[in-house]
């Protein structure tokens, strides 16, 4: 599996982060889904959201401050934020994953982005969860962790591993 990390310092106006409400200034609920706290916003792409099990998938998760002030934060982790992926009913997938504690403050200035950006060749197990997927349908969901668990924060993405030939 290979796995990038990038973290975007960018001062540009990130059109369609997440969904507006149609009013101006009204966001829109979506159940199940956490406000994200004032002027961020959380989003998650797939490509592709059907797949066979064996193909390559690409996954981006992103935290973007879409305000005019700074957001600062302390966290008690070195996890501060994530994406997860869960059954259509909302049970999440143990994810692989290791938090340290360890007190990590996070800065992002107005019009800063943050991506995960992970790509599976299809011989790994997908999105982090530490079993492999079995054929059906899921979603991925980012946000901030607590306590080892992403609160979502963004429009749940939906995908569906089909059987695939081949799979290890």
């Amino acid at each position: 599996m290979r796995i990038t990390t990038l973290l975007l310092c960018a001062m540009v106006v990130v059109a369609g982060c997440a969904p507006r409400g149609e009013r101006a200034g009204e966001e829109e609920t979506i159940p199940g889904v956490a406000p994200a706290p004032k002027g961020l916003k959380f989003s998650v792409r797939v490509a592709p959201l059907r797949f066979n099990a064996g193909d390559r998938v690409t996954m981006e998760a992103s935290l973007f401050n879409d305000s005019e002030d700074s957001y600062k934060k302390k966290f008690h982790s070195h996890c501060i934020w994530d994406y997860e992926i869960t059954t259509p009913d909302g049970v999440p997938l143990r994810a692989a994953r290791e938090c340290i504690p360890q007190d990590t403050t996070v800065v992002l200035a107005p019009g800063e982005l943050g991506m995960i950006v992970r790509e599976w060749s299809g011989r790994q197990r997908y999105f982090n969860a530490a079993q492999p997927l079995a054929a059906g349908r899921y979603l991925i969901v980012a946000g901030f962790l607590d306590q080892g668990r992403v609160i979502p924060m963004s429009v749940p993405v939906e995908i569906e591993v089909m059987q695939g030939r081949g799979v290890r």
